[in-house]
């Protein structure tokens, strides 16, 4: 549903850059590797409330995650420094989301791993498979620093025990974030 040309190869290749499917959660009073000023997403179901760390999500950009009977996917690209929960469940059947390694307009494509289906981030809709016009159920996520979130009482945070060996509070794409004379990828208006 995206024109093709506007697709753009990220270098990695489906799953070159890992989901975290089997998240692991620490109290935020026990967590020391985060400063006041680093940027979180939070997310809340049930009075349970869950901190990502941009830190962690820069090198996995997909986190599979559940609270009770809430399947999502915490969705961040990045490069364009956005996050977006998805709901897993699509049409009664729970997926799990894997990256594709494309982007549009600079931005994650996940893909659905029950379908196979890529998923456009910035449009909110599937535009490639069998699941293309499709527009996911969508959950409320919150994008704070640290020295927010950590007052929030019975606050659990993701570790950066993710199985994964990385440069966790290294951002993967250099001075990108603060470089603002040049795009890696191009996008279009």
């Amino acid at each position: 549903l995206i024109p093709s040309d506007d697709v753009f190869d990220g270098g990695p290749g489906k799953d070159g850059i890992p989901s975290i499917d089997e998240p692991r959660f620490m109290d935020a009073n026990e967590v020391d590797y985060l400063d006041d000023s680093d940027l979180v997403v939070l997310v809340s179901f049930n009075d349970h409330v869950r901190a990502y760390p941009h830190m962690i999500l820069d090198w996995h950009e997909i986190v599979n995650d559940k609270i009770g009977d809430i399947h999502f996917a915490l969705t961040y690209c990045p490069l364009t420094g956005t996050a977006i929960n998805w709901d897993r469940e699509i049409d009664g059947e729970l997926t799990t989301f894997g990256v594709s390694g494309l982007l549009y307009n600079s931005n994650l494509i996940p893909y659905d791993r029950k379908s196979n289906s890529n998923w456009s981030q910035i449009r909110l809709q599937c535009v490639y498979g069998e699941n293309a016009g499709k527009i996911p159920g969508l959950f409320s996520a919150v994008e704070t620093s640290w020295g927010s979130a950590k007052k929030i009482s019975n606050l659990e945070v993701l570790t950066t025990n993710t199985g994964f060996s990385r440069s966790y509070g290294n951002y993967p794409y250099g001075d990108y974030r603060t470089n603002h004379d040049n795009l890696i990828f191009p996008v279009s208006p």
